[in-house]
């Protein structure tokens, strides 16, 4: 995309009078041998490049403050690159009354770039024209935003350049917007419109029997050129509408996020599950929920349920050799926990008289009940117990921890025993799991070698 701009020039005694283009593209040129500002160094060979120096200045002064009307700041606007040229003059070099003249068109056409909006041409080219004649004058003031549009020699020549322009392209400017930019005073201080006016409605004359519509514009600062663009702003990188767009995408995101960290490592309640008669062959007493002793029975090949057995504490007692079965059920501490990351059951032992031990319980086939909660299914675990006077605590303990290595594990727990004897052995591993794993149960027994004890 490129911006043009007519600029009229007449010297202030009527002579050398012309009109050129004022053209911002976002081509750069090639570097200049002098190493001239890349964005006015074509500008050089026209005795142009001073008051292009003036002109970038103020172009850069203007896009900065627009920017920083963004929303988030200037970072958050980006201007299109304008470098400019003119087309060819009739004349070699411009004397320094008609480059200060030039100033408001070579602004107006690098605006128009920076802020990608399509601007003048010729008629038979583009849908609008536009012309400019004006001196750019800088705030002298610090802090000051505005840049000012100056009076210039010779408006009246100019002005009959522009008339004679829509004269003789009258055929193509039908339909088009012939839009005029010119100082606010003139030299000698007088309100131009006013000054001007014949001469001004003979352009009107023009345009209207052209078929164009002609809008003047009266310029005190560069300001006033959106009275005949528009507002000059640019369009947020990042808009409101965008960022809470992206603020309620970033919350639900992190909503899911957390939902599944928090189902991905929710408690699991565990509990025992009653073993009945259906468990093993032979009939016995019901009684509550919790491991039951067992006896082979070599002759069927069965295990037989025995009645609890209890020492003078009411502490369960369990005969070496016996075998001790269990059913464990286990419940979400969140609903549907276990749909995102189902729960991993190891069994582990200890006793005061040898090594710990934790096996993975993989056989464990955890299935929902008609209450909701996930019980073993098909059939009991069966730990037989070894014929040696002890003190034991069985543990069954879940997790959602898919990476956790059970030998890491073991090899802890065995370091963390190390040293400890008695009750205490019982206890540190009860510490010790319930600080590792996401459930825990527990059952705690005597080992007897006296058969007579528990009948």
């Amino acid at each position: 995309m490129t911006a043009r701009v007519f600029v009229p020039l007449v010297g202030a005694d009527g002579r050398g009078a012309q009109l050129f283009e004022a053209i911002a593209g976002e081509d750069a040129p090639e570097p200049h041998p002098a190493k001239l500002v890349p964005q006015i160094a074509e500008l050089f060979d026209f005795g142009l490049y001073r008051i292009g120096q003036t002109v970038r200045e103020a172009v850069v002064r203007f896009v900065d403050a627009r920017r920083g009307r963004v929303w988030l700041g200037r970072r958050n606007a980006r201007a299109r690159p304008w470098f400019l040229r003119i087309s060819d003059l009739q004349v070699g070099r411009l004397s320094d009354e008609n480059a200060r003249s030039a100033g408001l068109g070579l602004a107006a056409a690098a605006l128009l770039e920076a802020f990608g909006r399509a601007g003048g041409g010729a008629a038979d080219e583009r849908g609008s024209v536009v012309f400019a004649t004006g001196e750019i004058v800088l705030p002298n003031t610090p802090g000051s935003p505005a840049i000012a549009v100056g009076a210039v020699d010779g408006i009246r020549g100019k002005l009959g350049l522009i008339g004679d322009y829509l004269v003789q392209h009258r055929a193509v400017l039908s339909g088009s917007d012939v839009v005029v930019l010119l100082p606010a005073e003139t030299v000698d201080g007088r309100p131009l419109e006013a000054a001007e006016a014949r001469i001004l409605d003979r352009l009107g004359a023009e345009a209207k029997a052209a078929g164009a519509k002609l809008r003047l514009v009266f310029a005190r600062s560069l300001d006033d050129l959106e009275d005949a663009f528009g507002p000059l702003a640019f369009a947020e990188i990042v808009t409101p509408r965008r960022a809470a767009g992206l603020a309620a995408l970033l919350i639900v995101a992190a909503v899911a996020g957390t939902a599944l960290a928090l189902l991905a490592t929710a408690p699991v309640r565990l509990g025992w599950a009653t073993v009945t008669a259906a468990d093993a062959p032979l009939d016995a007493p019901a009684e509550d929920p919790g491991p039951r002793r067992a006896r082979y029975d070599g002759a069927t090949d069965t295990l037989e349920l025995l009645p609890a057995c209890f020492d003078g504490q009411r502490q369960p007692v369990v005969v070496g050799g016996e075998t001790l079965l269990f059913r464990v059920s286990a419940e979400d501490g969140l609903p549907h926990a276990s749909r995102v990351r189902p729960p991993r059951l190891f069994v582990a032992s200890v006793s005061r008289g040898a090594d710990p031990v934790i096996l993975d319980a993989g056989l464990f086939q955890l299935q929902p009940s008609a209450t909701g909660e996930l019980v073993q299914g098909s059939g009991v675990t069966a730990i037989p117990i070894e014929p040696q006077d002890d003190e034991v605590r069985l543990f069954v303990v879940a997790t959602r921890n898919a990476g956790i290595v059970l030998s890491d594990v073991l090899a802890e727990l065995r370091a963390q025993l190390d040293g400890v004897a008695g009750p205490a052995v019982l206890s540190t591993t009860a510490t010790f799991l319930q600080d590792r794993f996401d459930g825990q149960i527990d059952y705690q027994f005597k080992v007897t070698t006296d058969a007579a004890t528990c009948p």
